[in-house]
């Protein structure tokens, strides 16, 4: 039977929307973070925008995890677009403890989003 008319959920794709909302949720708590620790020092433009650039990203990882849901071949477009950026991202300044947990995360999602790229492609 066609997957779209199965009542059984791929547990692939379920997976990866469940990652993708941990990442949003991730992201949203470093951008909290971020706000806080900078607080104290004064309002400096800089740390709003970076603020704003998290929140840009949770929302994305946000949008995959519903998106991924809505079985659209559009939706895995998006998602491998905006782990390639976060991947890409990740190695553009100082590389940490928190750097490299959320590039496995995003490394993880990027194996399922695959999985279903191909399985889209040959089935």
């Amino acid at each position: 039977m066609v997957e779209k008319h199965s009542k059984m959920r791929n547990p692939v794709r379920l997976t990866a929307q469940w990652l993708f909302a941990l990442n949003a949720v991730i992201w949203l708590a470093i951008g909290a973070a971020t706000l806080l620790r900078q607080s104290g020092r004064g309002s400096s433009v800089g740390i709003w925008v970076l603020a704003v650039l998290i929140a840009g990203n949770a929302a994305a990882m946000a949008v995959c995890a519903w998106g991924l849901g809505q079985r659209g071949k559009l939706f895995i477009y998006l998602a491998l677009l905006v782990l390639a950026v976060n991947i890409l991202l990740t190695f553009t300044d100082q590389f940490g403890l928190l750097d490299l947990l959320t590039l496995l995360l995003d490394l993880v999602i990027l194996a399922l989003v695959l999985v279903l790229f191909y399985s889209k492609r040959t089935g």
